[in-house]
């Protein structure tokens, strides 16, 4: 890891198991949302739910995923204080995300697996192919080393709304797309 000098596999293994761990308190935080907003859209999916399935793809898990992804990094940083690189905060936030991706994607293709492990294997290669998490947590991540090197909280805002807006928009597409 000469690209990586600060980084020690500790860093890794805490933002990629922090990755994972994050899809519960995603999936926790996703349906609290999703039970708030319902009766707010009840009038208007009562006879399609095509709506609250794009609100959900498209606002709530961008805003709760991204939110909940750099957990390992919270800590990292409250507990050691590492000197990092914002290269090193951005791949730290990439392992988050794989972590995160990982758990999330073996759930997607245990959910399909009644049509066949093909299926399910097909869902996992295509889910793996397009690294969005790891894209998103990357931005994430390299805010968050903005933050920890400047002590100013705003750039890693505005990181994570562009993680979210850059989520938000690639699962509009997946939606709209099947």
């Amino acid at each position: 890891m000469k690209s990586l000098p600060n980084l020690d596999y500790r860093h890794i293994a805490i933002a990629l198991g922090f990755g994972a761990l994050s899809t519960l308190l995603a999936a926790w935080g996703e349906m609290g949302l999703m039970s708030d907003t319902m009766p707010l859209t009840l009038p208007f999916t009562a006879e399609d739910s095509t709506p609250m399935m794009i609100l959900m793809a498209v606002l709530i898990a961008p805003f709760v995923e991204e939110l909940a992804k750099p957990l390992g990094l919270y800590f990292l940083q409250a507990e050691e204080k590492p000197n990092l690189t914002l290269k090193e905060w951005a791949f730290l936030g990439a392992m988050a995300g794989l972590g995160f991706a990982i758990v999330e994607n073996f759930l997607y293709a245990g959910n399909v697996s009644s049509a066949g492990a093909e299926t399910s294997g097909m869902l996992m290669i295509l889910r793996f192919m397009l690294p969005l998490h790891m894209m998103a947590s990357a931005i994430s991540g390299y805010g968050f080393g903005l933050w920890a090197k400047t002590k100013n909280a705003k750039y890693f805002i505005y990181c994570l709304l562009a993680a979210m807006i850059l989520h938000g928009l690639y699962n509009l597409a997946a939606t709209m797309v099947g």
